[in-house]
């Protein structure tokens, strides 16, 4: 029995296939669904291979991944379960759930609840069930770590037929990985998952912060979307919320508030750069194994420099809090993700002269395999 995980966006997909002891046998990633240069990029082993070509949509990516599995020597017919990354399953999808045409119907009902991650989701779901018929597939949910945060932090003071009506709450994102590190933490700390508290950062493209207690999620940075909470490459995080209505009174349409907000924002709309690597080379900041070919003229350096200033200030701003919020007891801080794992200036400036002290730990995230553990 093979095992293939799924992680559809609005212009990727990423997949890797696991034989039934979870050893990675082939791993890919698309890229630019729906526009002009799409390409795939495969793995086997050692060997990569790139197919250039443009996907209209997620079910003819899935046609050429799965293609070119059975071409690498791998049956369609041994794939027996597919685990696919839902975003949002809102208050009713706790637990992993095999999936059927109804479980669909229900997921679709969350769109607007996650619109820019849902909807993708769901088309590397359907594209999965008509394809590969014959296979079971799993839902796993980002939102499912967060269940256990109390009422006092996942609801919002607002009137609460809000909630009771819309189900307006934080829900909490990046579950899958946030749940993985804490668990990989607690083994390179040599003690159980239950008696830890730990703070998780998972930095990159999209960016939050979770307060873990004896184990437990009991908060975290993003809300009823993945908007809220900490500055991002083209996410704003937190405002303050007349500043949309205020947009609208302006002219601007919700749309393209929305779309100011979440495409942007963050970096991208202070400074113009959206990869952290830029922001950092034009900061002054040597970036190891990366050399910008950008000119950059003294407004960018100003503007780089202010934007990872608000960066570094809101990830810091965040970890006080959750430090307070644990009791002052936290095993160790953990940072994940691209910019997490992999940017040793941003650790730093992060963690210089923090008020307390406590580990600092490194932990890179395997969403694939944390879905694949999941539903073997």
């Amino acid at each position: 029995m093979n095992i293939l995980v799924i992680n559809s966006g609005s212009s990727s997909l990423k997949f890797k296939l696991f034989s039934e002891k979870l050893k990675v046998l082939m791993s890919g990633n698309a890229e630019r669904i729906g526009l002009a240069g799409g390409f795939v990029d495969f793995q086997v082993g050692e060997k990569t291979e790139r197919i250039d070509k443009d996907f209209s949509n997620t079910e003819i990516v899935l046609s050429v991944v799965l293609g070119k599995i059975e071409a690498s020597g791998f049956s369609l017919e041994d794939i027996k379960k597919i685990g696919h990354r839902v975003v949002h399953g809102g208050e009713k999808f706790f637990e992993p759930i095999e999936v059927n045409p109804s479980v669909v119907t229900e997921l679709e009902k969350l769109n607007e609840l996650a619109m820019l991650h849902n909807p993708p989701n769901i088309a590397g779901i359907k594209g999965c069930l008509k394809l590969l018929p014959n296979a079971k597939n799993y839902a796993v949910f980002d939102t499912a770590f967060h269940q256990t945060i109390p009422v006092e932090s996942y609801l919002y003071p607002l009137p609460l037929a809000f909630y009771q009506k819309y189900g307006i709450r934080k829900y909490g994102f990046h579950g899958i990985s946030h749940e993985y590190v804490a668990r990989q933490a607690a083994q390179n700390l040599k003690k159980d998952l239950s008696k830890l508290n730990l703070i998780t950062c998972h930095l990159g493209s999209g960016c939050s912060i979770t307060a873990i207690k004896n184990g437990k999620s009991i908060d975290t940075s993003m809300g009823l979307t993945p908007l809220e909470g900490l500055m991002m490459s083209s996410r704003c995080g937190d405002i303050d919320p007349a500043i949309p209505l205020f947009l609208i009174k302006k002219g601007l349409t919700p749309d393209q508030v929305d779309n100011a907000m979440n495409k942007e924002s963050g970096f991208i709309g202070v400074c113009g750069f959206k990869d952290l690597r830029d922001v950092l080379s034009a900061s002054g900041i040597k970036v190891e194994g990366y050399k910008s070919q950008i000119n950059f003229t003294e407004e960018q350096k100003k503007y780089s420099k202010i934007a990872l200033d608000m960066f570094i200030y809101r990830v810091r701003k965040y970890i006080a809090s959750y430090y307070l919020a644990l009791g002052g007891k936290v095993n160790a801080i953990v940072f994940t993700a691209g910019i997490g794992e992999r940017s040793l200036p941003v650790r730093a400036m992060i963690t210089k002269d923090l008020p307390f002290k406590t580990k600092f730990l490194v932990v890179p995230t395997n969403e694939e395999l944390a879905i694949a553990e999941k539903i073997v």
